[in-house]
């Protein structure tokens, strides 16, 4: 007859506990003191910063005593871990749900540790769901019938570390610093002490309890596992389009095989996300790759890839997330350094993607607008100077600050945009304040040559006529022309202003060509404030007004005033206003467009239109610190993007993936993949 507690295990449930304890204070132990010298090394830091206070000093010298005392509080970690296991399933400590009187040591444990247990807790809640799973088989095998306490959980590391290290043996401050890392560094370790857990309860024949049964179960056979509850949620009619079209498409689940329930899923993500390799470090599919890595973590911690398949919701999370950092890698120019921590960044997207049902729905979701921010920011930038450098540091510290927590690090996207623009901001302004002085003495040139093109051809237009009288040709050429320019300038030539100052030249040749004395000197009395300004225009005032408009009038009233050809001296630069029509599509770029410039040493730089010139089509392309790296007219503009030379940057990086995407799978093809 078989022991109960050999059933369906093949290692006995004490033999089992004996294994994980010592498997577990081995890996545990090494946190005592690592705490302790990352908080003396943070002290060291700041008296090396600025001189030290009588605190720091005092500080100091109470962790150099701990340090000397670690291997005494490491035993009493050791003691305290022993005290949780012993009797277990039975645990005195278990939270029981009522209310308990409670000494005053274990109060402060569960003030102090609240927090990081919270944290904790929330960092490695899938895999400690698995864990805790398992051991409810366990625990059942040793005839208990009511749910454990899990002794390995963040909140029993938290509160056995608190009770070995108690705001006793050290000052409140010192208490506090050394907590706070001993935070950071489980946070940083427990992934990989959780999946040695998980895999050696697996190795060692110990299913996992569904988490659904009214009592503990006695062990979980293939048929029954096959038939037990599922605790992912069918969110079908909340998917976006791009996974219901997705699902629509699946295969039929082999036989003898069951659904992977969402938890395993995200608790093998998590062991997942907590693996430094990064995914897609070569040309093949990165879907190809993240399931390979989902499927080998699993059957690591007892999810057998022949025994458990993943569900079509799970499947369609996974496709639709590797296509979409397909089409991001592929279509912008990364750094190596850029392409891992993008490449890293797709096992927090799958997260976010189980959990967000609708997330590919909408581009401008705070999840997915962080991370077209981020390759916004690497596209194209090498660090050529300065300004790349610090962007691409913001892009990938917002990164790290992601993938430090990957049970909740996209939950962070509001905040990290924020804190994003607040570093981000400050620099585009600076660039964009050098850029603008730039455009804006180019647009004034500019604007100044083309008025006085304009002038220009008004005054050809009357000298083609035929030949004029001396000083009119003169106070035309003069005072009219730089009236003209002016008054394009100040009012555009479509301007009733401008209007009436073209028709003053009109009006002075019909008076030369008038015969009838009378006439001429009625025109010349109703054209008279028209002149004035025309003359104040060139800066004369006074008498010298007076001479200007006496001249004119003297040589209307010769009726023998002679006449010979006249010839126009151009107010313009010879080519400074080409006569050019715009390319066929070139008017599309506009300013604050972004570009990749192709550089002689084969690698691109990431520029933007500061400047774009509504007469000729002319670009102003600046880098990142707002300096000019090209100043190109139209027609080479659209030369440029024709060789490659230009790469035009539009739209959102995020939502043109996801429009490829609907469209391959609408034609029910993989999504193209084209260089960038």
């Amino acid at each position: 007859m078989q022991d109960p507690g050999q059933a369906g295990g093949r290692v006995p449930p004490a033999d089992i506990l004996d294994n994980l304890r010592n498997g577990l204070v081995a890996r545990l132990m090494p946190l005592m003191r690592d705490s302790l010298d990352a908080a003396l090394r943070e002290l060291d830091g700041r008296a090396a910063a600025s001189p030290p206070s009588p605190a720091l000093v005092e500080d100091r010298t109470d962790i150099g005593m701990l340090l000397r005392e670690v291997l005494a509080y490491e035993k009493r970690w050791q003691e305290q871990i022993d005290t949780m296991l012993r009797g277990w399933p039975a645990l005195s400590r278990a939270r029981t749900g009522k209310f308990e009187l409670m000494a005053e040591s274990e109060l402060h444990v569960q003030l102090v540790g609240a927090p990081v247990i919270d944290a904790l807790e929330r960092r490695f809640g899938d895999m400690v769901d698995l864990l805790d799973r398992r051991l409810y088989t366990v625990a059942a095998r040793m005839g208990s019938r009511e749910r454990p306490r899990n002794p390995f959980g963040p909140s029993a590391l938290a509160e056995t570390f608190l009770r070995a290290f108690t705001v006793l043996d050290s000052s409140a401050r010192v208490h506090a610093l050394v907590l706070k890392h001993f935070a950071r560094l489980a946070s940083e370790r427990l992934g990989a002490i959780y999946h040695w857990c998980n895999g050696t309860l697996a190795e060692a024949g110990y299913e996992m309890s569904s988490g659904n049964e009214g009592v503990l179960v006695l062990g979980l056979a293939p048929e029954l596992a096959q038939a037990r509850v599922a605790t992912g949620r069918d969110d079908r009619g909340q998917l976006d389009r791009l996974r219901r079209a997705l699902v629509g498409m699946a295969r039929a689940q082999p036989a003898g095989t069951r659904e992977m329930l969402d938890g395993e899923l995200l608790a093998a993500l998590d062991l997942l996300g907590a693996d430094r390799a990064a995914t897609g470090q070569d040309e093949s599919a990165l879907g190809e790759q993240l399931r390979l890595r989902i499927d080998r973590v699993a059957a690591s911690i007892g999810l057998a890839p022949g025994e458990v398949v993943r569900s079509p919701l799970q499947e369609a999370a996974i496709e639709i997330t590797s296509r979409l950092f397909e089409h991001l890698r592929d279509h912008a120019v990364l750094s190596d350094v850029a392409a891992r921590t993008l490449s890293r960044l797709a096992v927090p997207c799958t997260r976010c993607a189980m959990e967000v049902p609708g997330l590919f729905d909408d581009a401008g979701r705070p999840p997915l607008l962080l991370l077209s921010t981020l390759v916004e920011l690497w596209d194209g930038n090498a660090g050529r100077n300065p300004a790349e450098a610090v962007l691409h540091r913001i892009a990938d510290q917002a990164a790290a600050d992601v993938l430090a927590d990957l049970h909740g690090g996209l939950a962070l996207a509001p905040r990290l945009l924020e804190h994003i623009e607040s570093e981000v901001g400050p620099i585009r302004r600076r660039a964009d304040m050098a850029a603008r002085r730039l455009w804006q003495s180019m647009q004034g040139k500019e604007r100044l040559d083309a008025a006085r093109a304009a002038a220009d051809r008004q005054l050809e237009a009357l000298f083609e006529r035929g030949p004029l009288p001396p000083v009119l040709a003169a106070f035309l050429s003069e005072h009219w022309r730089q009236w003209l320019a002016q008054t394009w300038l100040r009012d555009g030539a479509g301007s009733d202003r401008y209007i009436d100052a073209t028709a003053l030249g009109e009006r002075l040749l019909a008076i030369d060509g008038e015969r009838d004395g009378r006439r001429v000197a009625q025109s010349l009395l109703e054209v008279e404030p028209t002149l004035r300004e025309c003359v104040a225009s060139s800066g004369l005032q006074g008498e010298a007004s007076v001479a200007a408009l006496s001249a004119l009038v003297a040589e209307f009233a010769d009726p023998d005033r002679r006449r010979q050809p006249a010839e126009v001296e151009p107010l313009a630069k010879a080519g400074a206003m080409p006569a050019v029509e715009m390319p066929s599509g070139a008017e599309e770029l506009q300013a604050g467009d972004r570009v990749l410039h192709r550089l002689m040493d084969g690698g691109h730089q990431a520029l933007h239109v500061a400047w774009r010139s509504p007469l000729t089509g002319r670009c102003l392309l600046v880098d990142a610190q707002g300096a000019r790296v090209a100043d190109i007219d139209a027609v080479t503009l659209e030369a440029s993007v024709a060789r490659g030379d230009l790469i035009v940057r539009q739209g959102d990086p995020v939502r043109n993936a996801l429009s490829a995407i609907a469209s391959a799978i609408a034609a029910h093809v993989p999504a193209e993949r084209s260089p960038a």
